[in-house]
This record gives C-alpha cells, sequence and structure tokens, in this order.
C-alpha cells in the first residue's frame, strides 16, 4: 500500500539574504489526529557539495514519512560561501523554524529528531548536542566526531570548512565530541567498518565519550561497509534489506 504524502517545497527558513530554503514531507493524517514526530535530514558531501534534495531518495525521508515522521530536509551554506560557523547557524536556525512551524504540518515540536549522513551527520550531532533539550534523538551516519587531529598543512575538507588555517581551539570547537555532556539524548551511529573517508574510529570515539558521560548511546557497525554505504538504497553487505533509512526509522521508533 502507498501512503499518501504531501510535499511542502521550498519554505525560506533562515535570516540569511538570500533565505535558505527547506522542505516538509508530510503523511496523511486525518484531522484531529495526534501530531506526529519530526524528523531533520541534514545531507552530506563534506561540507563544500550536495544539497537538500538528497532527502528525497526513497530510502530517506520518504521512508520515514511512511512510517508516521513528519520529514525535513534542510539546505545550508557550502564551505565555498561561508566557512564554520556558518553551516551551524542555518542548522541552528532550521532547527528554531522546525520548533515555531512544524505543528503547521501535523508535527509534534516537543518530539524533535535529527539525522545526517557525513557532512549532514557532523552538523546533527552538533545540534543534539549543543541543543539537547530540544533534540530528542540522533542518528549519525558516517559522522566526523573528533577533528582536533586533522592536518592542517594540506588543504582538506576541514580546512575548507574553517577557513585560515585553524587554531586548535577552533578544531576542539568544530568536533562534536567536544560538547558531550551526560544530557545528550538517545544517538544512534551507524558506521562501516570499511570507511576510507570518515575513519570507523570517529564512530568508536563518540561512542565512548556518551558512554563515559552517562549518556544513551547505540552503535550499528555495517563491517566491511564503505563511506558512501548510507547513501545507497541497500548498503549493508551482510543485510541486504537494511539501509540508513530503516535503521534509523527503527531507532527513532523506539526512543521518541
Amino acid at each position: 500500500m502507498v501512503t499518501p504524502m504531501t510535499f511542502h517545497p521550498s519554505l525560506p527558513y533562515s535570516r540569511a539574504d538570500p533565505a535558505l530554503e527547506l522542505d516538509v514531507l508530510t503523511p496523511h493524517r486525518e484531522p484531529g489526529a495526534a501530531p506526529l514526530p519530526v524528523a531533520i535530514f541534514f545531507h552530506g558531501g563534506g561540507w563544500h557539495e550536495g544539497d537538500r534534495g538528497a532527502g528525497m531518495h526513497p530510502w530517506l525521508n520518504p521512508l520515514l514519512a511512511a512510517r508516521g515522521y513528519v520529514t525535513v530536509s534542510v539546505t545550508y551554506r557550502l564551505s565555498g560561501a561561508a566557512t564554520w560557523p556558518a553551516q551551524y547557524d542555518d542548522a541552528h536556525d532550521a532547527l528554531t523554524w522546525v520548533q515555531d512551524h512544524i505543528a503547521d504540518f501535523g508535527g509534534d515540536p516537543s518530539r524533535i529528531a535529527v539525522w545526517g549522513f557525513s557532512a549532514g551527520a557532523h552538523l546533527a550531532a552538533h545540534l543534539a548536542l549543543r541543543e539537547p533539550v530540544v533534540v530528542k534523538a540522533a542518528s549519525l551516519a558516517a559522522c566526523p566526531t573528533d577533528l582536533r587531529d586533522i592536518d592542517i598543512d594540506d588543504p582538506n575538507e576541514v580546512t575548507w570548512l574553517m577557513g585560515p588555517p585553524p587554531t586548535p581551539a577552533a578544531l576542539a570547537e568544530v568536533s562534536p565530541i567536544t560538547w558531550v555532556t551526560p544530557g545528550a539524548p538517545p544517538t544512534l551511529l551507524a558506521h562501516g567498518t570499511a570507511d576510507e573517508i570518515v575513519d570507523f574510529t570517529q564512530a568508536l570515539s563518540l561512542r565512548d565519550a556518551l558512554t563515559a558521560a552517562g549518556a544513551p548511546v547505540e552503535l550499528h557497525e555495517i563491517p566491511d561497509a564503505t563511506h558512501s554505504w548510507a547513501d545507497r538504497p541497500t548498503p549493508e553487505p551482510t543485510n541486504p534489506t537494511a539501509n540508513f533509512g530503516t535503521v534509523t526509522a527503527e531507532f527513532f521508533d523506539r526512543v521518541l
């Protein structure tokens, strides 16, 4: 059975000029029915490429919408247009917009989750760890969690994001792991053991930090999966029916 959905595209959300936009995808909901949980998706692309349209892959926002979530996919400024913390500011503005407006789309502003892939997971992690009162859960795929030891002598995606050679303090600030507190929301870390872009140890480090803080965390390890597993419909080498959307939906179902 096909779940009826409504697509609300290109909604301006930010104070930037021109305003940035997001898309909302909502499942059918009977008038007067209880509001639905909300999932905000952030796309990957190394902070320098990609767009919110990635959230419309059938195994991402449409999958969650079919399971009863109001879903949001966000445009944020890329590193070629702005340096950090512009990307976090955009993500935070999107979160504020969702708090203020998602009830108009049948969503419950008291049950907001964030999720994302790679650079998008990095932004989702920042929101979850820095706004744990608002964000109730996070699902992070192939997430860069600790950038403090990045090589700043050669240009790379992190130095493009940070601008001029970043200081140790700046690299600590951009690293989600440094924002861990005991109040962090339930977090799922999904990561391929053969990730050639974001090493699998990044997931282990954040898991250990959250565990040490007493915060709820789950590690979903995908044996032999490379970095791009979350951007495919059936990515798990040992489980061809699983993908980032199904793993995330099952997690959100448990904790939201």
